[in-house]
């Protein structure tokens, strides 16, 4: 009896081991761009993040929305991106950061990452047109010293030409 068991467990075993390699030479890997692939790169990018790797887990996640749109994998590769962006100090990171964030919003609609991203959407929104008036402000305040400026030359035009009448006025006179 223990015999039987013994190589039932072993034929088992093998039957196992074989299909096992035979499944391995027909797809060794994930075809790229596949649900797969995306999930590994998802799971390595949010791997690198536990790790403090923001520029390996960035390039992760740009493949990854880039790649065949898998919700649950996409909508939250969108989110954490978004936020990787917004750490960029160039001044473009708020831009890109909200631009992903809306493109989040239009395609997982229904996607918790979207609700969670709703605050954020706004808020950077606000900081949009916030650094859009301040660019106005600034054109503004230049467009105000240049015409302080010609508003001067005039005064002082004006008053030479007041000048050379008065002269023109007393060479009459006498």
């Amino acid at each position: 009896m223990p015999e039987r068991i013994i190589a039932l467990m072993l034929a088992l075993m093998l039957a196992l081991a074989g299909g096992g390699c035979g499944m391995l030479r027909n797809k060794p890997f994930p075809e790229p761009g596949s649900a797969v692939e995306q999930e590994r790169r998802f799971a390595g990018a949010l791997h690198y993040l536990m790790q403090g790797k923001e520029r390996e887990a960035q390039g992760l996640l740009e493949k990854v929305i880039d790649g065949q749109a898998l919700s649950g994998v996409t909508d939250e590769a969108l989110f954490r991106l978004a936020l990787l962006y917004l750490r960029d100090e160039g001044g473009k990171g708020d831009t890109h950061a909200h631009a992903l964030l809306v493109r989040l919003k239009k395609e997982y609609p229904r996607s918790i990452w979207t609700r969670q991203a709703a605050p954020l959407i706004a808020y950077l929104a606000g900081v949009g047109s916030l650094r859009d008036n301040q660019r106005e402000l600034k054109i503004l305040r230049e467009r105000n010293l240049s015409l302080t400026r010609e508003n001067k030359e005039l005064h002082q035009s004006l008053d030479r030409l007041k000048n050379l009448d008065l002269e023109l006025d007393q060479k009459i006179k006498r």
